[in-house]
This record gives C-alpha cells, structure tokens and sequence, in this order.
C-alpha cells in the first residue's frame, strides 16, 4: 500500500446563529478536510479554526506535510509522526502546525485500520464501541434561548448538557442556572464551561453557588497555562475541574496533571497532534488516575476513547459538523454507537464541501 495522491479543502461554514462565550464569539467555523489516498483506499482527517486565515495557513502546512508522503506506506504511523516533529523546529512543536499534522496523522491511522481490515476502535484495543455524549451549548445568549436548547437535548434523549459561564457580573450566571435547573429539572446533569474567563478569586466566590445547584463540572475556570491557579482551585473546591484542551501533546498535559491541576481532562485530538499522540495522553491520564473526556472532533476522538483505561465522556456540538459527512456515527439517546467498518467509519459530503469551500 502506497500514498497516491492527496486532496486538502477549506470549508467556511457560517454557523445557525452566532455563538458568545466569555472571551469571544464565533460566527464561522473553518474546517480543514483531508483525503488522503492509496491505490484503493480513501482516509480522512479533519481540523478546524475560528479564523480563516489561519486555516488557510493550516490547509497549506497539510500539503507540505502530505507531499512528503507521496510513495509511502501509510502503515509507518509513528515514524511519519516523529519526522513531522523535527521538521517543526524552526516554527513551534506546538500550534498551528502540530494542529495541521494532526489531520494527516488521522487520515494515515484511518488508512492503517482500513488495510487491516478493523475498525480503528478494534485496531486500537477496543473495550466498547459505545460511548456517552452530552450536549454542548448554552453560549452566552438570552436565557430562554439556553433553556430551550438544554431542553431540546434532553428530548433527544441526552442526559448531560454543558453552557458557558462569564458574563461580566457572575450573579447572572448563577441567575441563568437557577433557571436552567429549574427547567430541565434535578435528573438532568448540567455541566458548566468558562472559557478560561475567570480568576482563582472569581472562581472561588462562585463554586459554593454551583454546588447548592447540583453542579459538579467546571471547564476551564482559569487559564490553561495556570497551573499553579489550577491546582490551587482544584484542591480548595469539590467541583472536579476539568482543563487540557488548549494544550498541546504530553508535555504541557503531563506539567497540568503533576501538579494536580485538573480532577478530569479534556484534551482535543487536533492540539494533541492527531491520533498518535491523542492515544499517549489518555494513557497518561490513566496513570495519574485522572479520567479524559474528548473536546469536540467526536467522530474521531470516539475511536480513541473507546480504547482509553479511563473515561469516554464525548461533546456534540451539532451545529459545528452538520452535514459534513455521508457517513459517520451518530448520536442516539446521548449515546454514539461506533460503525463496524474498516477504519474511521467516515466520508465526506461532497455537496458540503462544494457548497462551503472557501472562496477568500
């Protein structure tokens, strides 16, 4: 089996509506599609930006690195991954190009899989092709808009729903929650979500509030670099503080968990470099005890997490991914179930990619 060809798109998706949290607002979403081939076989992977610049930059790194694999089999996951790393030297081993490599690293252990015959979950060691998901929104809009999604999700059938804390005067989140938990009731799990907008002073004054409103998860508090911060905040509330998406590989994860800087995880399989070095951090997550839960890229990260000693919680955020694909997993009743064929279990929509390619 050897590397043929390759195709890199840029998709521009203008969202349903735009989307506030405590540090910015989203109104597109940039994605960076890969296909990657073989004499017989296709394998995916895909990135995303906020910015269509930067995935402009991201879809040409994806080139670079995709020409260099011209001729190769595909199989020779870990080397590619190690000589994509010295390549990065002269720009940064974290960042846009480790994000960019991400997407090729996917799409050659999609094509591994694939040759194998196995699902990638299968070819990974799985221990379930089921996973639980919850539903991420509740972006800083009015409130009855909140409500009426948390209430959307439970209706489908999910049991878990995640909204963004930090408006400027903290009483109207704690506002918004008391409200939410009114709604949708005390069997409904609702997770909270910051952005890294707060302080360890603000998070400290608003813990006790979550706790009296059955709220247990709190994403992000503090800045992700914080690791001091971090590790005091976890220490000095019962919440389970999770953190790690916006870092990058093992190293930065391995300083957070030393520390004691999160009680759960969430690493997101683009930062970490792609599959290969999304699998090493959920196994170090495992020694230090501390259970992973994916941020986004749910298609992708389900196939590692259902291989993961500890954890599985996946995120759906539906509007960012609808339509892209003509066949992947989907969810049902806050549970996405793996596909039994050869690989990742997904294609691209070419109507989509047509409709949304970027058009600078």
């Amino acid at each position: 089996m050897q590397i043929k060809n390759f195709h890199v798109y840029h998709i521009s998706k203008k969202l349903t509506k735009p989307l506030p949290n405590a540090v910015y607002a989203l109104e597109y979403i940039e994605h960076v599609f890969l296909e990657l081939e073989t004499e017989e076989r296709t394998g995916v992977g895909m990135a995303y930006t906020f910015n269509p610049d930067q995935a402009e930059a991201m879809k040409v790194l994806v080139e670079g690195y995709c020409r260099a694999l011209i001729g190769k089999d595909p199989v020779y996951v870990r080397a590619y991954w190690q000589k994509a790393q010295s390549t990065m030297g002269g720009c940064g081993q974290t960042g846009l190009p480790m994000s960019a490599y991400a997407v090729v690293d996917t799409a050659l252990w999609d094509l591994t899989a694939q040759e194998a015959g196995m699902p990638l979950y299968k070819l990974l060691g799985a221990r379930t092709d089921t996973l639980p998901v919850y539903g991420s929104g509740g972006w800083l809009v009015p409130q009855e808009e909140m409500i009426q999604e948390a209430l959307d999700f439970k209706a489908q059938g999910y049991t878990r729903y995640k909204l963004k804390l930090g408006f400027p005067d903290w009483r109207t989140d704690v506002a918004r929650l008391t409200a939410l938990r009114a709604a949708v009731g005390d069997d409904f799990e609702i997770m909270v979500d910051v952005n890294q907008g707060w302080t360890v002073k603000q998070a400290l004054r608003i813990a006790p509030y979550l706790s009296e409103l059955g709220i247990s998860y709190l994403e992000e508090p503090l800045h992700c670099l914080d690791y001091a911060g971090n590790a005091k905040l976890a220490e000095s509330t019962d919440l389970t503080i999770c953190s790690g998406e916006c870092l990058f590989t093992t190293k930065d994860i391995f300083e957070l968990l030393r520390v004691g800087g999160a009680d759960m995880i969430n690493p997101d399989l683009m930062r970490c470099g792609g599959v290969t070095e999304f699998r090493e951090v959920c196994s170090l997550a495992a020694a230090f005890g501390v259970p992973v839960t994916a941020h986004v890229l749910m298609e992708v990260s389900a196939h590692v997490m259902a291989a993961t000693p500890k954890g599985g919680l996946l995120e759906h955020i539906p509007d960012w991914w609808a339509g892209a694909f003509s066949k992947a997993p989907v969810v049902k009743d806050g549970t996405l179930t793996l596909l039994p064929d050869p690989g990742l279990g997904i294609a691209f929509d070419r109507d989509y990619i047509e409709r949304n390619k970027y058009r600078g």
